[in-house]
């Protein structure tokens, strides 16, 4: 009988260590994979909006009136976190305040100073609430989007006014003579087939 209570208590102890021992495999697994204050991620790199959709990614550049420089963002969607955009040109630092687009919770732009075109420059994003930086990445601005000008005519005094397209002009009646309509005939609807002249 003692024999079968000391075999018990061996294979109990037993069990126990291996418990032991794996909870604390898992556990320094586990607390290695956790973020630790300044322990640095592998960055998202910001590039160019192609086919395979990595997010964040720059869908296009564009000037707004004031001339500032609008830069269209793609994101993963609402919970992806707010930013504010930094572009550094030589040893320039320039700052973008972002803002999601209403409605499509995906799409944010950022304005600030207008950039020059075909430079290479480094753009980097960083969280509002954490400082922390997103993503980075070094662009070259290929191309700007700029926005239909309105045109304002004013009135000159003394020149004659030239007619838009859009304005049909008919020839001035003479004195006296007075103008006829006449009826166009109405021809049959050549559907479903058509006729040729």
């Amino acid at each position: 009988m003692n024999r079968k209570r000391l075999l018990l208590g061996i294979s109990i102890s037993a069990f126990l260590v291996i418990v032991i021992l794996s909870g604390l495999f898992l556990f320094n697994k586990w607390e290695g994979s956790q973020a630790h204050v300044g322990q640095r991620f592998p960055l998202q790199r910001i590039s160019y909006c192609s086919s395979d959709q990595v997010t964040p990614c720059i869908v296009s550049f564009s000037l707004d009136s004031d001339r500032n420089m609008l830069v269209n963002f793609l994101t993963t969607g609402a919970f992806y976190p707010d930013f504010y955009l930094k572009i550094k040109q030589d040893e320039t630092q320039h700052i973008y305040v972002c803002q999601k687009v209403n409605k499509f919770a995906a799409s944010v732009y950022c304005t600030g100073a207008a950039m020059p075109l075909g430079v290479v420059l480094q753009f980097s994003i960083f969280s509002i609430n954490e400082d922390v930086l997103l993503a980075e990445g070094n662009l070259a601005i290929i191309g700007l989007a700029l926005g239909t000008p309105e045109v304002v005519s004013s009135p000159t005094i003394g020149t004659p006014s030239t007619p838009s397209p859009t304005e049909v002009i008919s020839p001035p009646t003479p004195t006296g003579v007075q103008l006829t309509p006449t009826r166009t005939p109405t021809l049959p609807p050549s559907y479903p087939n058509p006729s040729y002249p």
